[in-house]
């Protein structure tokens, strides 16, 4: 009996001795297994890169990659692009806004200088009536006979033409000729249905003009020096300037007894250069016509209305 208890109380002592034996807790272990992924897949990837650079042999894998990646990419796209929309309306609504004001900026000042052209206008008509003004003659105090060119200049020293109009439509010597450019020249000699202009480049024509810009700047038009059509703004003083690109236009005449023929505002031409020096006390300008002499088809003769 005593031999059997023995026994017993081994085998106990026995078993209780295994089940304390250490083991790994399960947490520990999917740590570990985590890191190696991950230190796996960044390895990977760098040994991708680094044959992407020196060879091709894994294009066809990149190129799976890239398929499988590409439904990601445009659903990246998709979710962001209402936002990148929505961005750039707002910047076009700023710079729409901005421009808005600008706009109505511009259009107050254009109103307000509006309103003092019209009451200057105004101004001007109440004092030449209350003055008894008369100034030049204005275009509007002729009739327009059009007329075609018959005849243009004969030879190098000719400058006249002839036109299709004469004594039998109204047209008389002295009347002036245009076109829709500018000044042509004065009628020298009518009879019946044609008649003869002198140009403004003859030797012998001349007209007073005025710069658009400086009004104040008067002289005379004629022809320059040299076979040329350029013209001559003579007789100008050095004050006021008159600037190159500046329009010379006909000055007309305010003087009751000594009318001009021209009427005041027919263009002439643009001014080509300028220039004086310190002896001469007037401005040498050289006048570009509007007029090509040459080419004339047809003119506009000027009858002064009864």
């Amino acid at each position: 009996m005593p031999r059997n208890r023995t026994v017993r109380f081994a085998v106990l002592g026995n078993s209780v001795q295994r089940a304390a034996a250490p083991g790994y807790p399960s947490s520990r272990s999917s740590a570990v297994k985590r890191r190696i992924i991950v230190g796996g897949l960044v390895l990977l990837s760098l040994v991708l890169i680094t044959v992407s650079f020196r060879s091709s042999a894994l294009d066809g894998v990149q190129g799976t990659v890239a398929g499988a990646l590409r439904p990601f990419e445009i659903a990246a796209d998709r979710v962001s692009r209402p936002f990148r929309d929505a961005a750039g309306w707002a910047h076009g609504l700023a710079s729409a806004k901005s421009d808005n004001r600008k706009l109505r900026t511009q259009v107050q000042t254009l109103q307000q200088q509006l309103i003092q052209d019209e009451g200057a206008v105004n101004e001007n008509v109440q004092l030449k009536a209350q003055l008894n003004y008369h100034g030049p003659p204005s275009l509007q105090r002729f009739r327009r006979v059009s007329a075609a060119v018959l005849a243009n200049p004969l030879t190098a020293l000719d400058e006249s033409i002839t036109i299709a109009a004469g004594s039998d439509d109204g047209v008389k010597n002295g009347n002036v000729v245009i076109t829709p450019q500018g000044l042509v020249g004065t009628v020298d000699k009518s009879r019946g249905s044609i008649s003869r202009v002198t140009l403004l480049t003859d030797a012998q024509s001349a007209v007073t003009a005025t710069d658009l810009t400086n009004p104040a700047a008067v002289g005379v038009v004629r022809r320059g020096g040299g076979g040329s059509d350029v013209l001559v703004f003579d007789r100008v003083p050095k004050a006021p300037y008159v600037g190159i690109g500046d329009t010379v236009i006909t000055a007309g005449s305010v003087s009751r007894a000594l009318p001009s023929l021209f009427p005041h505002g027919i263009p002439i031409g643009t001014v080509s250069s300028t220039s004086g020096n310190d002896i001469n006390i007037f401005q040498t300008i050289q006048v570009e016509p509007f007029v090509n002499f040459a080419t004339l088809q047809s003119v506009i003769v000027l009858v002064p209305k009864r």
